[in-house]
């Protein structure tokens, strides 16, 4: 068990997290931004009727996406409009976690909890688990 009242400080400051964590936030960062993309191309693909489809259906990665409905608010020719996707893209708190961990705050700040770090553990297990498929 990690002592979590350790601080953590670099150079510019103060932060939440070692620098190992904060490299595993940055990757998931970095997979959440191409699940979006993966995802919208999974939806382009299954939109098209069945006889129009090509190839497989393209991979995403589902520790980002939840198997519930998503009214994505949109603007249309100025207008507000809604988009309907089938499932959810969500970020999980990373893009939170990253932002925090990645600016230095000037005094010592709370470090993450243990229930926190092994979430983030997890997550990034199933993430590399599901890229190294």
């Amino acid at each position: 068990m990690q002592d979590t009242t350790k601080v953590f400080q670099s150079r510019w400051g103060y932060h939440p997290c070692d620098h190992g964590l904060f490299l595993k936030l940055k990757y998931l960062r970095k997979c959440y931004w191409q699940t979006i993309y993966d995802f919208h191309r999974w939806h382009r693909w299954w939109r098209k009727e069945e006889q129009n489809r090509v190839g497989a259906a393209p991979k995403y990665c589902p520790v980002f996406v939840e198997n519930k409905t998503w009214y994505k608010e949109v603007l249309r020719h100025g207008q507000p409009a809604v988009k309907l996707y089938p499932r959810t893209v969500v970020d999980n708190g990373v893009l939170e976690l990253y932002e925090t961990a990645r600016r230095p705050q000037p005094d010592p700040i709370a470090p993450y909890d243990d229930q926190l770090r092994r979430r983030i553990e997890s997550m990034y297990e199933s993430v590399k688990a599901h890229i190294e498929k």
